[in-house]
């Protein structure tokens, strides 16, 4: 019997330039959705996203963290490849996203159109640079016990996400972040920091909630077409409230008890897909299964180290 197929989308932090290059210049599908996209930002923003990933000659590890930028960036690339892996035959069972990556599932799933859902990511981007003061987020390779036993810690920085038992991540301002980073090396405990400008997952982005939550408001959503699991609450939802998609950038990523909730239904064992740009979720979900008697597993398409331009190769075990 065929295992059920879950399509997963990350969010902040998992970006970098030239992301997906290979495929754009390969893959006609990917290629179509993200000039397509490209098309519609050109209108809203006036800057072409693909100048900013493909042809501005910056290096993957250049830094990239403006949000107004890589809000738009990756979800131009995770729906993109999630319409070229169904292209080859690969359909999802279920979707998932974490943080940003929640509108690319939503749109997946038909909750709001591809266009709808790009301009809420520019609208959400364009509120949180405007309105809300600098900040960071680190990932850090520890228990979550460290957060919530050290005051150095749950004093001053707010918890963004747990992913798996050894790995959280926190967002803090930027002197926080900081004080933390030199604690961490004395005690050799390794961590790092995501190239983003601001703490998403704290209230230090409460100030565009308001702002936000408005054009929310003024959104027509649809029930999911698709089942629709929400990293926030770890639940499959049937109907998606407005204000989700303010939550999922402002609440607490709960990955780990996520794919622990998905593995305790009877539709497991799954094949997870990571279809953001960087193989994270894939990796995130082989710590979590890796005490388990789980028949599970998880694959990703991209990374920053191979850029894939042959999806079919690549999941030649899953396409029927």
């Amino acid at each position: 019997m065929r295992q059920s197929v879950v399509f997963m989308f990350s969010g902040q932090g998992s970006h970098y330039y030239q992301m997906g290059k290979g495929l754009f210049e390969h893959n006609l599908v990917f290629q179509k959705w993200m000039l397509e996209g490209d098309k519609i930002l050109s209108g809203v923003i006036g800057i072409s996203i693909l100048d900013q990933l493909y042809y501005n000659n910056y290096k993957k590890n250049d830094p990239f963290n403006s949000t107004l930028y890589t809000h738009p960036a990756i979800f131009l690339v995770e729906y993109a490849l999630a319409q070229a892996v169904m292209d080859s035959g690969i359909e999802p069972d279920r979707v998932l996203g974490t943080s940003v990556g929640g509108f690319a599932a939503a749109a997946l799933a038909g909750v709001m159109t591809f266009e709808t859902a790009l301009t809420a990511v520019v609208k959400q981007a364009e509120a949180i640079e405007t309105l809300c003061p600098p900040g960071g987020m680190m990932a850090i390779l520890n228990s979550p016990d460290l957060y919530y036993e050290n005051s150095l810690f749950n004093q001053n920085l707010e918890l963004a996400g747990i992913n798996f038992p050894s790995h959280f991540v926190v967002s803090g301002k930027p002197e926080s972040l900081s004080e933390i980073r030199i604690f961490l090396k004395e005690k050799a405990i390794t961590f790092q920091l995501l190239d983003v400008s601001h703490g998403f997952h704290s209230s230090l982005i409460d100030p565009a909630a308001a702002t936000y939550q408005h054009f929310l408001n003024t959104l027509v959503l649809h029930e999911p077409q698709i089942p629709f699991i929400s990293c926030s609450d770890t639940h499959t939802l049937a109907s998606v409230p407005q204000n989700y998609f303010w939550e999922i950038v402002r609440v607490p990523v709960q990955f780990q008890k996520t794919i622990d909730a998905l593995e305790e239904q009877e539709h497991a064992p799954y094949v997870y897909l990571d279809l953001g740009p960087s193989g994270t979720l894939a990796t995130f979900v082989k710590y979590n299964l890796k005490n388990k008697s789980s028949c599970s597993k998880s694959l990703f398409v991209l990374n920053p180290f191979k850029d894939e331009v042959d999806i079919n190769e690549k999941l030649k075990d899953l396409i029927p």
